[in-house]
């Protein structure tokens, strides 16, 4: 399809172009200033900003609600059965991940070198439950 040069929609591109270009050359204070005296702008910047609010929240909303439905499935199975761990084998995991400055332990567990017998094995079996070490790990 050629366009022709008589033709009313090639002049309306031509001038949409123009005022385009026109208001990209123009400085963003006197833009400003003049968008300050119109109240159709106002209006249109406020509903602009609460459908954005709203897509935000209803984007948050669907993100809770899939959290439920995974955290629901996750309830529902059964709890992920734990070998023991003796005190001496969770106290070297301990020093290993210690050594390693593993980014699974906070700051103040990085620093665990007088933890009780059953403080060592109760961490090792949260790290394990949270997934943090692999339950399959040689203990």
């Amino acid at each position: 399809m050629t366009s022709n040069a008589n033709d009313p929609r090639v002049e309306l591109n031509k001038i949409a172009k123009l005022l385009v270009e026109d208001m990209f050359n123009t400085p963003d204070a006197e833009l400003l200033q003049e968008a300050t005296k119109d109240e159709s702008l106002k209006e249109a910047g406020i509903s602009a900003k609460n459908a954005y609010q709203k897509a935000i929240q209803d984007v948050g909303a669907k993100r809770l609600q899939a959290a439920r439905v995974a955290m629901t499935s996750v309830n529902k199975q059964p709890p992920s059965v734990h070998r023991h761990v003796d005190a001496l084998t969770a106290h070297k995991i301990i020093a290993k991940l210690t050594a390693a400055n593993d980014s699974s332990l906070t700051l103040a567990a990085r620093n665990l070198n007088n933890i009780s017998d059953k403080e060592a094995i109760e961490l090792v079996m949260e790290l394990v439950e949270l997934g943090a070490i692999d339950k399959d790990i040689q203990f």
